[in-house]
């Protein structure tokens, strides 16, 4: 067997401990002597889930990158087969874009999500390509060869773009100026459903098949200078076909999926360094011809045909960073499920109490970080009520019915009457804890804001948009408001309006959410913030880090009227509509790092 210093001329290194990890290591191999293991800096390589499409289909054109992406047309598999459905893919969940000039599949796709490029698709005129801004598409000039389910370099921008290949079976090639198309250089080998990457000057060309009809797939790989195509060294290891599957550049690509010369589709993951390809170690969830975008290093692969028309997305990440991704997990339902209701308390010790089961209730619940257990009841029964505080020091503020200005204070054993609101309401937020409590918005007084210090309550400033039932988090002195529900009309409707509160007076932040909602929220300084579920996008989570709302994972069950309590970081949401029971806990997710592997033999 010959030995490491043969193969790469150098000798393993001997440490004592691991070496300052950084790109400059990748590759290399060394011992610790303290641990007795033999050490390297290798990519790490993985598929994980990502949020399904609201729209299953396959022959699905896409462009963009795995946190900014674009799904375009395709087939759902039944009638009527064709679809110009748009979504964008924000990292973490779909939503739905401008719709494309006509319903058709096969597309393909360059540029950004919002500068994006579609051509070469099967519905008539076969030669119309078009162009999206962010928010809807319009035809441009057409392709001069009439031509579909060909190739083009999937890295390319909207206004440089590179179509190759295509049915029947051709070997010529476009160029697109952000205007018209203009002819290149053909390539070597006819083909056609011919995956591609790379740009308009170092575009790359691989696979698909190469005879008119039939399925024989080529592992054939061509690179295109800006003039002319040049067969390459490098071959596929498994000939695919599919057209769309391809991401990356000339030099660092990948190929996911696809169908091999028998028809069967493959989930194997194929990468090109520039001269070699090799299969990567990670595969893809299921056998399928989906569409493919990014690079090889942060790759989405979505939709697709399997045993049935797909509507899931897979994110593929090479490289030598680990992280840990943020998460929704389930904990213990409530015993008495419910929505509209308030709570107070942290992940680990949380506490339930009123809402509508659908009727109103005065149920109370403690959980432990495990289970959801019945305390003493509130004095009466209510919903639509405010909540702050700790599980052992909460707050209960207003709601419907009568009394809306009624305040109980709890102690972790029994509820008492607090200090009533001066402006009784119902739908109002609270934050804070139980001697320095903050409430806020509600009908009747929607931008109505007061304080409260242990006893009583008194005005603070006024929200600068009245709003029913907004998102909290932070303290009396240094709150955030945001979402909910605009009031009165005309002009009402949900907001994704953002404020915060100075302990004296509140200010508009420029940073809006991106879904308008209202939903369940929490977070221990107005700096750090999280807001989940609501109308119209009951999975989709938010997270403010200050200056921003972005992203993250989205909940495991969708709901409405959820509410939550902890910190951005840490999070629990409990109840809501249509799942009154369900309890989800989310921990945010740790930021890449350098990670080296242990080597093993097998």
């Amino acid at each position: 067997m010959a030995e490491y210093e043969s193969i790469h001329g150098t000798r393993v290194r001997y440490l004592s401990s691991d070496p300052t990890l950084n790109s400059s290591l990748e590759g290399q191999v060394w011992y610790n002597s303290t641990t007795g293991t033999n050490k390297a800096l290798v990519q790490i390589k993985a598929t994980s889930s990502g949020g399904n499409m609201g729209t299953g289909r396959y022959g699905v054109g896409g462009a963009g990158t795995q946190t900014a992406g674009l799904a375009f047309t395709g087939s759902p598999g039944s009638s009527p087969y064709l679809s110009n459905a748009t979504e964008e893919y924000n990292g973490f969940n779909w939503s739905t874009g401008g719709n494309y000039p006509l319903s058709t599949r096969y597309a393909h796709g360059a540029g950004t999500q919002t500068a994006a490029l579609g051509f070469m698709s099967d519905a008539s005129p076969l030669q119309l390509s078009a162009e999206y801004d962010g928010s809807s598409w319009t035809a441009g000039n057409s392709l001069t060869v009439p031509r579909n389910r060909g190739g083009g370099s999937s890295n390319s921008t909207q206004t440089a773009g590179l179509a190759f290949g295509g049915n029947p079976l051709s070997n010529t090639t476009e160029e697109y100026d952000g205007t018209n198309w203009s002819a290149g250089g053909n390539l070597n080998t006819s083909r056609r459903e011919n995956p591609g990457a790379g740009t308009q000057t170092a575009g790359l060309a691989m696979g698909g098949k190469n005879a008119p009809g039939g399925n024989t797939t080529t592992t054939e790989t061509e690179e295109y200078n800006g003039t002319s195509w040049t067969v390459v060294s490098g071959v596929l290891p498994t000939g695919t076909s599919n057209f769309n599957n391809g991401a990356g550049t000339q030099s660092d690509a990948a190929l996911f999926g696809g169908s091999n010369t028998s028809g069967t589709k493959i989930s194997t993951i194929q990468e090109y360094d520039g001269v070699v390809w090799s299969n990567s170690s990670a595969t893809l969830a299921s056998n399928r011809n989906s569409a493919g975008i990014g690079t090889r290093a942060q790759g989405l692969i979505f939709g697709g045909l399997g045993t049935t028309t797909l509507n899931t997305t897979e994110e593929y990440n090479s490289n030598i960073n680990a992280f840990t991704p943020a998460v929704w997990v389930a904990g213990g339902n409530l015993g008495t499920g419910r929505y509209g209701h308030a709570g107070a308390g942290t992940q680990s010790a949380a506490l339930a109490f009123g809402g509508e089961t659908p009727s109103t209730t005065a149920n109370t619940e403690e959980y432990n970080g495990t289970s959801w257990a019945e305390q003493n009841n509130l004095p009466y029964a209510k919903q639509k009520l405010g909540g702050a505080g700790v599980q052992t020091a909460a707050l209960s503020i207003g709601g419907t019915p009568l009394p809306p200005n009624s305040v109980e204070e709890y102690n972790g054993s029994s509820w008492t009457a607090g200090g009533a609101l001066g402006t009784g309401r119902y739908d109002v937020t609270g934050a804070g804890t139980q001697t320095a409590g903050l409430a806020f918005g509600g009908l009747q007084d929607s931008d109505a804001t007061e304080e409260y210090d242990g006893s009583s309550w008194t005005n603070g400033g006024n929200l600068t948009t009245g709003r029913r039932k907004p998102g909290s988090a932070g303290t009396q002195t240094a709150a955030l408001g945001f979402g909910g529900y605009k009031w009165p009309p005309p002009g009402g409707g949900l907001t994704n309006e953002t404020e915060n509160y100075n302990g004296t007076s509140w200010t508009v932040a420029p940073a809006t959410l991106s879904n308008a909602r209202q939903g369940g929220s929490a977070g221990a300084t107005s700096s750090a913030a999280i807001f989940f579920g609501g109308q119209n996008v009951p999975t989709a989570t938010e997270q403010y880090n200050g200056t921003s709302w972005s992203s993250t994972t989205a909940l495991g069950t969708g709901r409405e009227e959820i509410f939550g309590c902890g910190t951005s970081s840490l999070s629990i949401g409990f109840g809501g509509f249509p799942s009154p029971a369900a309890t989800e806990e989310f921990t945010e997710g740790s930021a890449a790092v350098v990670t080296a592997s242990t080597l093993t033999t097998s």
